[in-house]
């Protein structure tokens, strides 16, 4: 989950977690002041820029499994301290488990389709227009 190492203010740069077991987050500053935002990442202790534009927000994607740490500048100035987050996927056993399920019902949805209706179909007669 999204974890502050230690945070100036705990609004400057805010880490949705709802995607890490995706392996995706969404980083957002939408209190900071500035015109231009760099957003860097902190790999193998070198920090790299990774978003650099006037938008208050970022996804980030593809990401495997460990620890981010990421820390942002406003207008060229280094906003509060450096955040970080973990990605832990769900296990692969979880997803071949929601694989067997979607497939079961797809097989069974294909059966109900295939087979159809035991009951006959009605027939309709003419109505009488006289009546």
């Amino acid at each position: 989950m999204a974890a502050p190492l230690t945070a100036a203010k705990a609004d400057d740069l805010i880490i949705s977690d709802n995607g890490l077991t995706a392996g995706y987050a969404t980083l957002a500053w939408p209190n900071v002041e500035g015109k231009s935002f760099v957003l860097e990442e902190n790999v193998s202790g070198n920090w790299r820029p990774v978003y650099d534009g006037p938008d208050r927000a970022t996804t980030l994607s593809g990401r495997a499994d460990g620890d981010f740490t990421f820390r942002l500048k406003a207008d060229g100035q280094l906003v509060g301290d450096p955040m970080s987050f973990t990605v832990a996927h769900h296990p692969l056993s979880r997803a071949w488990a929601f694989f067997a399920v979607g497939a079961a019902m797809f097989v069974a949805l294909v059966g109900v389709l295939l087979r159809g209706s035991r009951k006959p179909i009605p027939q309709i007669s003419p109505t009488n227009a006289e009546q």
